[in-house]
């Protein structure tokens, strides 16, 4: 009777053994991360009895959790680019709408702004069309300040929430590395079983983590995790972490990069490409500082061809035109990690050739090279970097002040921060310089039917060009110009001299001439108001293709199509995270149904040995019974 009672009693521990594991998969079928477990049933050894060997019941072996690491990879892997894209969707969708609206105010605000100099060749004398003129260049302004500080909010927004993304990394690497120190002394404890509620806890961790980074794991024979971010950085070896830190960029204080608390300040931020961290970072350099970029080309590109325009003509006083707009110059910063005393200056040589790239300009073993911040493509440049000759590269002119420490470096920012910086730079009505700077007229007593355009600014810089200068005709096809000279004559041709131009038409007779001299005094002259007005359609961008009605066109739908790229990506990854999460599940998800026919499965199994138990006891008090009446 012995053996009926240890095989009945060792099924019933068995069975309820599976009744528990079973009720426990039904107790967590909502908690995250639980595996379904399953019961491990082994025949106990058997037992010899003289030429044959009967059974000795049922042991549990264990108690396995349904895992599969290659559906846990992708699930993670999945969750890291869908937490990526979700950074991405966020800050894109932002400045859709923040340039949607700011850029479409700028538009308007520019085209207002072309109109009144429309207003202002209409009458141009009139002090309250050219009062109107500098109001609408105040709104201007305003409009690309507007849409500079919002842009600079969302940079601080996404400093915010890198901080916190590192926290979260930190706090989480801290409980796995409590977790492995928990499991690893469990398992030894327990003759190598593996504690499987503590083993779910530290994947739902990992896959947590995933989410803000990516990662990938190595697991050591005792049970620890390893597990590494970025391009293989350890954060958690077996109990031990790597804390992540925020440090400033090298060259902007105000831009936090990620770095470890044992790499000495060296950035990994090149590295963190995926997960919530990832598109911060990405969101910042593809997105933040891409608008802020096209912006302040748009708003220097502007800002020099008014003031161009207005340097060429004269205001009410007489005097050549004021710029009209101040703007910031293409910033150069030095890096902190520079050991030279060298600075850079950098200016605009052609704005046709200016783009709204970021460059890096390093210096090392005697040699200067220039690149892409963004991609760290080489950029061809020549020159020496001296006043003389200076590095010109993409419409830049970059002057070193000495020569810099070898590894030194210059962040170039060439229109970063020009929309954020452009001002209104006059204040009274009458410096609008409206009229044309120089005049062209026939001298009276001319015999001959040639005639003068009215004279256009070629250089308003040049020293000379409002003095009177004298176009005389030696003969009907040679001329003189204040009296030195002999030029052939072609009617119809350009004539240029002290920074102006002028065209002559006709056949001249010999003597006849003509002056250039200075408009003062020409109030009710309207040429270089319609020059002005006219401005909004010329190619000035794009080495003289793109306007800047143009340029305003494309920064508003070339952000928009990227966030409709990123959204519709989004979307896809959603889909692709959601089949993941489908496939892990179906591996490691707890199935009701299932586990209720398991209940019934392992009861009926249960009152089965339960009653085979009866039966041995019955069996056993029979046989006391005959033995007491023998």
């Amino acid at each position: 009777m012995s053996d009926v009672f240890g095989i009945s009693v060792s099924a019933l521990q068995a069975f309820q053994a599976a009744l528990a594991v079973t009720s426990n998969n039904i107790a967590n079928q909502a908690t995250p991360g639980y595996s379904r477990q399953t019961i491990d049933l082994t025949a106990a050894a058997p037992q010899a009895n003289g030429a044959t060997s009967i059974g000795n019941g049922v042991v549990v072996s264990g108690i396995s959790r349904a895992f599969d690491q290659a559906s846990a990879n992708q699930l993670n892997a999945s969750q890291s680019s869908l937490g990526q894209l979700n950074a991405l969707q966020t800050y894109s969708t932002q400045i859709d709408n923040l340039i949607g609206t700011t850029a479409g105010g700028l538009s308007t605000a520019l085209q207002d702004f072309y109109s009144a100099w429309s207003d202002v060749a209409n009458s141009p004398s009139t002090t309250a069309t050219r009062q109107a003129l500098l109001g609408k260049a105040q709104s201007v302004a305003s409009s690309f300040q507007s849409a500079s500080s919002q842009l600079n909010a969302l940079s601080g927004d996404i400093n915010s929430r890198i901080t916190s993304d590192v926290q979260q990394i930190n706090s989480l690497a801290t409980s796995i590395s409590t977790l492995n120190k928990q499991i690893v002394i469990s398992t030894a404890q327990s003759g190598g079983q593996a504690p499987n509620t503590l083993i779910d806890q530290r994947d739902q961790l990992v896959s947590n983590l995933s989410s803000l980074t990516a990662v990938s794991t190595t697991l050591d024979s005792n049970g620890a995790l390893n597990v590494f971010v970025g391009n293989g950085q350890p954060l958690v070896l077996q109990g031990n972490t790597t804390t992540l830190t925020t440090v400033p960029n090298a060259f902007d204080a105000s831009k936090l990069e990620i770095s470890t608390s044992t790499s000495n300040g060296n950035i990994i931020s090149g590295s963190i490409t995926s997960g919530d961290l990832g598109g911060l970072l990405a969101a910042r350099s593809q997105v933040v500082d891409a608008a802020k970029n096209q912006l302040g080309q748009i708003a220097t590109a502007f800002a020099q061809t008014v003031n161009s325009q207005q340097n060429a003509g004269l205001d009410l006083t007489g005097k050549l035109g004021a710029n009209l707009f101040s703007v910031g110059a293409p910033a150069a910063t030095a890096s902190s990690a520079n050991t030279g005393a060298a600075t850079a200056t950098v200016s605009v040589a052609s704005l046709g050739a200016l783009t709204a790239n970021d460059y890096v300009l390093s210096y090392k073993a005697g040699a200067y090279s220039l690149t892409n911040a963004a991609t760290g493509g080489v950029v061809p440049f020549s020159g020496s970097g001296t006043v003389v000759s200076p590095l010109t590269a993409d419409g830049l002119s970059i002057v070193l002040s000495a020569t810099p420490a070898s590894g030194d470096q210059f962040l170039i920012q060439p229109t970063a921060q020009a929309g954020g910086t452009i001002n209104v730079a006059i204040t009274g009505p009458s410096q609008i310089a409206a009229a044309g700077a120089v005049k062209a007229t026939p001298v009276g007593s001319n015999t001959g039917t040639a005639t003068i355009s009215s004279g256009t600014v070629l250089n308003a810089a040049n020293p000379n060009l409002l003095a009177t200068a004298t176009i005389q005709f030696i003969t009907p096809t040679t001329y003189s110009i204040n009296g030195a000279g002999s030029f052939a004559y072609a009617a119809g041709g350009n004539i240029a001299q002290n920074g102006w131009q002028v065209q002559i038409s006709g056949t001249p007779a010999t003597g006849d001439s003509f002056t250039v001299q200075s408009n003062a005094g020409g109030t009710g002259d309207n040429r270089n108001a319609l020059l002005s007005a006219n401005q909004q359609s010329l190619p000035v961008l794009g080495s003289g293709t793109i306007s800047i009605n143009n340029a305003v066109s494309a920064l508003i739908t070339g952000i928009g199509s990227q966030a409709q790229q990123i959204n519709t990506a989004q979307t896809a990854q959603t889909a692709v995270n959601s089949q993941a999460i489908a496939n892990q599940q179906s591996v490691s998800g707890v199935n009701l149904d299932e586990e209720a026919a398991k209940l019934l499965q392992w009861q009926a199994a249960y009152q089965a040995s339960a009653k085979a138990l009866q039966i041995a006891s019955g069996l056993f008090q029979n046989l006391l019974t005959a033995i007491q009446s023998a």
